[in-house]
């Protein structure tokens, strides 16, 4: 069972996603460039594309009521999209232990792959209805 184990999360630490996103004009600011909240948005989308691609969808996570709410986010901006410009989001898990998960996301614009950020963020495993924290190896061992 063990090595069933480190086999699944072996493959979790090497699953790798991307999703392209097509910028919108009300992801833009006044100067025409995507205000910097919204990248917040870009990144849960690589989020949540990387959960799709690695659940079982039988035992899809929102079904079971199941969230994996944000504990910390570290965020570097190195240089900003614009109206109509399609960016890609790269997302792969960085850590993975009993208390959290963190992923690395990178966006970059497609037409040119100048990186526009890189983005920590650590998420932790709850029961959404009894807010109890769920051991996140445990968890990604039996949804996978």
């Amino acid at each position: 069972m063990i090595k069933l184990e480190e086999e699944i999360i072996n493959k979790l630490l090497n699953a790798k996603d991307s999703i392209k996103i097509i910028v919108r004009f009300n992801d833009t600011d006044t100067m025409g460039a995507v205000h910097f909240k919204n990248y917040l948005v870009y990144f849960d989308d690589g989020f949540i594309s990387f959960m799709k691609n690695i659940e079982n969808p039988e035992d899809h996570a929102i079904k079971r009521e199941i969230v994996f709410p944000v504990k910390n986010i570290n965020i570097l901006y190195e240089n900003s999209a614009n109206y109509g410009d399609h960016v890609i989001v790269e997302t792969h898990i960085h850590e993975l232990d009993d208390k959290s998960i963190t992923f690395q996301h990178k966006i970059y614009r497609e037409s040119d792959n100048v990186i526009l950020a890189n983005v920590e963020c650590v998420r932790i495993v709850m029961e959404l209805e009894t807010k109890k924290l769920l051991n996140v190896k445990e968890f990604f061992i039996k949804f996978v």
